[in-house]
């Protein structure tokens, strides 16, 4: 480790996080830095975090996910790295095992996996249709790319998987929901219609058939993830789901349609 250099920082990106954020920093107080990377709040996020004295805000205007979390990355002095959404709220079992994680003796890992547990109105679901993230990795080993609207993280090295669970928790308003949404469904239509030979994959072929996504999603999170039984927070979610396949096959049939 170079003179000097931590052993963990944290790396949030926001913008308009004031319903999320305090609840995701309750949990980092531990954390000797985190390093908020805004790129234009307008609400009182920032005013939040300057409650906190381990954060430090640096603005950057958005670009890409990609560019703005490897941005966010130089900004880092540390040996790991803990990349967290806004809304990401960590549990006490996730804090341990981090530690225990960062105080392994010949561990060959560089990065390690997590799954997500969704709240709706603060009510944990029973299951949901997110695959695992990587959060936790070393800073030399890490780095972004954008893949349709999303962002990924490639990772050199073998890696580990954490056996505790990270809160996923978004308490954003439905407006700005659709409004996000509306944006990443234009980068998802790109991506399917340009994808440069490459193999889709089996969500994205059921995606570019348009007709049965939306169908094939509503019924898997309903009834295969058992969503039904957690009543309205589970129908809350499944809805969403099917809005947001909905979404991407009007956008791909005005896309064919307009060639």
């Amino acid at each position: 480790m170079e003179i000097g250099q931590s052993v963990l920082q944290v790396l949030i990106l926001t913008k308009n996080e004031e319903p999320n954020i305090k609840r995701v920093l309750d949990k980092l107080t531990w954390a000797e830095k985190v390093v908020i990377l805004d790129s234009g709040s307008t609400d009182e996020t920032l005013a939040i975090v300057n409650h906190y004295t381990n954060t430090e805000v640096v603005y950057r205007p958005f670009d890409s996910f990609a560019q703005q979390c490897n941005y966010g990355l130089s900004l880092l002095n540390s040996k790991w790295v803990l990349s967290l959404d806004a809304d990401y709220v960590l549990t006490d079992d996730f804090i341990t095992e981090t530690k225990q994680i960062l105080s392994l003796t010949g561990d060959t890992n560089v990065g390690y996996y997590t799954k997500f547990e969704f709240l709706v109105f603060g009510r944990q679901l029973l299951s949901n249709n997110t695959t695992p993230r990587a959060v936790l990795f070393k800073h030399d080993a890490g780095s972004y790319f954008d893949d349709g609207h999303a962002h990924r993280l490639k990772i050199e090295g073998p890696t580990g998987n954490y056996k505790a669970k990270i809160l996923h928790d978004d308490r954003k308003s439905l407006s700005r929901w659709l409004a996000n949404q509306d944006g990443y469904s234009v980068k998802e239509t790109h991506k399917l219609l340009h994808n440069n030979g490459e193999k889709l994959s089996f969500s994205a072929r059921i995606r570019r058939n348009k007709v049965v996504a939306p169908f094939f999603v509503f019924f898997y999170s309903l009834f295969v993830k058992g969503l039904i039984f957690n009543g309205w927070a589970g129908w809350h979610y499944t809805l969403q789901r099917t809005m947001v396949e909905m979404l991407m096959a009007i956008r791909l049939i005005e896309e064919e349609k307009l060639k």
